[in-house]
């Protein structure tokens, strides 16, 4: 009977140690997996404008430059960009310092209703991925011109997955769409990313994540996420400002 013959004040010193255990879990801290059902997007509607040149797109407030689709590269915001017309739209290939930034494709179906842009992005600092976006024709036309809302984004690389992992002043924090966490503090300072791109996360309550993404030193968005009171659910929601201002919002339950 020596196995239960811890005595009174024996247990109360487990207890209060095992207390003392579980109240260190940050409940932030898991996996976290997106319910799809939940996803809803509020994404900015933009305006092609097209010629025998190219094309120029105009979203939001934001004066859109024109694009020349004559197969030669041209220097663009420190890159290299070839445009090329297709049967059915454009192709669009990004270099920067000789290595591969991205390919695109920019199509119109059939019935020149809906817009697919697919895009084969080489970040420097992460795996390749492919993303897709679709738009519906709002009106215009015929072909490309007009002005088209967009209606889906995909990711090849979006596991659904969001990964907290929160120790003192520090967070691994890795979106469903990042290979890698990464590593910040949670009093909102900048961390860089890749040569143009940073990010920061703040702690500003509880139950409060700020989540803020820079290109250039400017805020490309913002994604908040609300941890519930019972810690079971995250809400997030993510905010893209001026000049293309856009919102989208899910919802994760503990995987």
């Amino acid at each position: 009977m020596k196995r239960f013959g811890m005595g009174f004040s024996g247990l109360l010193l487990f207890a209060a140690l095992h207390s003392s255990c579980f109240a260190q879990v940050n409940p932030w801290n898991g996996d976290w997996k997106v319910d799809p059902s939940t996803i809803k997007y509020d994404l900015p509607a933009f305006t092609i404008a097209t010629d025998a040149d190219g094309y120029t797109i105009t979203q939001g407030s934001a004066a859109g430059h024109k694009v020349v689709c004559d197969g030669q590269p041209k220097p663009d915001a420190g890159r290299m960009v070839t445009c090329a017309k297709t049967g059915d739209g454009y192709t669009i290939d990004a270099t920067r310092d000789g290595k591969t930034v991205s390919n695109v494709t920019v199509s119109i179906s059939p019935d020149g209703k809906t817009l697919t842009r697919t895009a084969k992005i080489s970040p420097p600092d992460d795996s390749p991925y492919t993303m897709t976006s679709t738009s519906d024709r709002v009106s215009g036309g015929p072909g490309f011109s007009g002005v088209w809302k967009q209606t889906g984004v995909n990711s090849s690389s979006d596991t659904g997955i969001l990964s907290i992992a929160v120790s003192g002043d520090n967070v691994a924090f890795k979106e469903t769409d990042r290979s890698k966490p990464a590593e910040c503090k949670l009093d909102g300072t900048q961390v860089k990313l890749s040569e143009s791109a940073s990010m920061s996360i703040k702690l500003e309550d509880p139950h409060t994540l700020k989540v803020t993404y820079y290109d250039d030193g400017k805020v490309r968005r913002q994604n908040t996420f609300i941890l519930s009171q019972d810690g079971s659910a995250i809400q997030e929601t993510d905010v893209t400002p001026e000049p293309a201002p856009s919102t989208t919002s899910m919802s994760f339950h503990k995987s």
